[in-house]
């Protein structure tokens, strides 16, 4: 439940942050006067290889729509400004799926992480090679670090109108961002039992794809994976376990046209 109401609190100040009076002396650019896209349910899992915790999972609402100048994808909400490209300026709020908690594999103490609450700017171009996206976000939760993103789509359609959606790209967090949920403080490192670490800026690099599959009229099943290899930065943190990260969903979606 706290996951999910820092969704609605992204969606909330992305809402409070957009000049209104602006947006409606703006053109329509084609936007859509109607929901386009999916909406449904899904099941989301990760695995973030910190401390002795295992997997998290949940049930959440999945939605990849437009409507007007609103928009959300998956773990981002937001607002289209002006066209740009083959997209939009867009003010974007990132939904945090991911908890960081760290258990003690040495006492068993445990130590919680306040979800991050990205908010921020970037845009969406849809280009006839692909997708990709480029965003920048201040994390408005505790770290008060930046987190910057640059991510490719590609579409490919195999048998039967199945698609997969190849995706590569890389991810900076600043090292305010990253010393808050992954270094350790010297009162952490007494109640752990782990060593102080501070964490630096670093870049992480990430692979992943989904796959559509029709079901029957406008229903589809989507299964997404990704792996999320983490910088030197985050390796050295003694809470790390792993040098990557995992994030997977299966959701069940109607389409709207």
């Amino acid at each position: 439940m706290k996951i999910f109401s820092k969704a609605w609190l992204c969606l909330v100040l992305g809402f409070i942050s957009l000049p209104v009076h602006a947006m409606d002396n703006m053109p329509d650019d084609g936007l859509p006067d109607h929901i386009v896209g999916d909406i449904g349910a899904a099941v989301y899992g990760s695995n973030m290889h910190i401390g002795s915790e295992g997997a998290q999972s949940l049930v959440l609402p999945y939605a990849f729509f437009d409507y007007q100048r609103f928009f959300a994808r998956i773990d981002e909400v937001g607002i289209k400004t002006f066209k740009m490209g083959y997209g939009y300026f867009e003010i974007i709020g990132k939904i945090a799926l991911n908890s960081y908690k760290v258990k003690s594999p040495i006492n068993g103490a445990t130590i919680n992480k306040s979800d991050p609450i990205p908010l921020g700017v970037g845009t969406y171009q849809e280009t006839p090679i692909g997708g990709f996206f480029a965003n920048a976000y201040h994390d408005f939760g505790k770290s008060n670090g930046a987190l910057y993103e640059l991510l490719y789509f590609a579409e490919v359609e195999t048998f039967k109108k199945v698609v997969v959606y190849p995706e590569i790209g890389i991810e900076r967090q600043s090292s305010q961002y990253a010393n808050y949920y992954y270094g350790l403080s010297s009162g952490e490192s007494n109640a752990t039992g782990y060593s102080p670490y501070t964490a630096p800026a670093t870049n992480n690099l990430l692979a992943g794809f989904m796959i559509e599959i029709p079901v029957v009229d406008n229903w589809y099943i989507n299964l997404y994976g990704r792996r999320k290899w983490m910088g030197n930065g985050i390796n050295n943190s003694p809470v790390m376990n792993k040098s990557f990260q995992d994030n997977v969903f299966a959701a069940l979606a109607y389409r709207f046209k």
